[in-house]
């Protein structure tokens, strides 16, 4: 196998760089493509580079109107200055009181993200309650291979009891690393 090196690649106007058939791109940890023949090729400004995400349907059950932690990732940035496209979710229930909750994002420790506040996601009813929400946003800055830590937090309104992800329900959330 041979090696070409390049400084710099450019094509007429309108025209494609295209990949042979068989041919691949890899896209490593510095967030540069590699080619076998075009090494170091950066991912175009708005490129999503990496997908994560957490979906949890484990039980949790609260009786705090206090914020507490239900779920954390890691994630290390390919590229540094990306943005994160970020949707967090989460669903709860309560039977036969008026109940409440807010769902949180943090981002090494900071909030981020909200669903506005601990009774978002609402009811009076006297029935049983199976409620959720999902909120979407764009977060900044990153440097490439310095882990991030993203938290998903929840808060009851009162203290009546909430199951998050009871009865088949789930939470979590998706992160989508796009290239500065």
């Amino acid at each position: 196998m041979s090696t070409l090196t390049v400084k710099e690649l450019s094509h007429p106007a309108g025209e494609v760089l295209k990949i042979s058939a068989g041919k691949t791109l890899d896209l490593n940890s510095q967030g540069t493509l590699v080619l076998p023949t075009i090494p170091h090729a950066k991912m175009p400004s708005g490129s999503i580079l990496q997908v994560v995400n957490l979906f949890e349907t484990g039980t949790v059950t609260s009786s705090s109107a206090s914020r507490f932690t239900l779920d954390t990732l890691s994630v290390t940035p390919i590229g540094t200055g990306s943005k994160f496209a970020i949707t967090f979710f989460l669903q709860g229930n309560w039977s036969g009181y008026a109940a409440g909750f807010g769902a949180y994002i943090h981002k090494d420790g900071v909030e981020i993200g909200r669903s506005g506040n601990q009774h978002s996601v609402y009811t009076n009813t006297i029935a049983d309650a199976y409620l959720g929400g999902s909120w979407s946003f764009v977060n900044t800055g990153s440097t490439a291979g310095t882990a991030i830590s993203f938290t998903l937090r929840g808060q009851n309104h009162t203290t009546a009891t909430v199951t998050y992800s009871g009865s088949g329900q789930s939470r979590g959330f998706v992160i989508m690393e796009i290239a500065a």
